[in-house]
């Protein structure tokens, strides 16, 4: 079943209500799984300062050509899409209005959850629990479905590179691809170690949209 289910949730006693999207998707098929940050959205992660700076002031601002070549792969691959971030989800309303004003292809949503009795925001942002809920993340997908295939976006600025690389290593026929977002093409030689044991197709850099093949097979 491909789809979206709608369902609506109210305490009881009280007039507001709410609203939430459940996302479905098949065992066959193909699911596209992106990171957010500096994936599609210019953030800045690797200087706290300007991840919170670009976080929580201004106007959200996307990849250049992002928007359009996922939207190019949602049609031509009639493709899932589901967003893991390691952004807390009190920011869930603010990413979803940048995804639907920038028009990229609905789906899910994985964030992480944020307390202020755990810590406060900065240590938030400079922790590195990401790497284990994103982990997580990823094997729920694949041990969910039987036969799916999946393409993985991320960036090279945070630890994607490994945390794709260890899933990869899991389920090597299962993914199609690995997409790692770079500022520089010389930043390909650290790329070279971290998947020093997987097939040179399987994985690949990209500046911006523009720079990612319109088919993947």
């Amino acid at each position: 079943t491909y789809g979206k289910l709608e369902y609506f949730v109210s305490a009881r006693g009280e007039k507001i209500q709410t609203k939430g999207e459940i996302f479905l998707c098949d065992d066959n098929g193909i699911s596209i799984i992106s990171d957010i940050d500096d994936t599609i959205k210019i953030t800045g992660v690797t200087s706290v300062r300007a991840v919170l700076r670009n976080t929580f002031s201004g106007e959200y601002k996307s990849v250049p050509g992002m928007s359009e070549r996922y939207r190019h792969y949602e049609s031509y691959y009639n493709a899932t899409f589901h967003y893991l971030t390691a952004s807390p989800d009190q920011l869930y309303p603010f990413l979803r209005e940048f995804l639907q004003r920038e028009q990229f292809p609905l789906g899910s949503y994985h964030m992480r959850h944020f307390t202020w009795f755990d810590m406060n925001f900065f240590q938030f942002f400079s922790s590195k629990s990401f790497i284990k809920q994103k982990t997580i993340i990823l094997k729920m997908f694949f041990q969910e479905t039987c036969s799916r295939q999946f393409i993985l976006f991320g960036d090279i600025f945070q630890k994607d590179p490994e945390i794709y690389a260890t899933i990869y290593r899991q389920y090597p026929e299962r993914i199609l691809k690995i997409f790692i977002r770079v500022s520089s093409k010389n930043l390909k030689n650290r790329l070279n170690k971290v998947f020093e044991d997987i097939p040179k197709h399987k994985w690949d850099i990209f500046c911006n949209g523009f720079d990612l093949p319109e088919t993947f097979f």
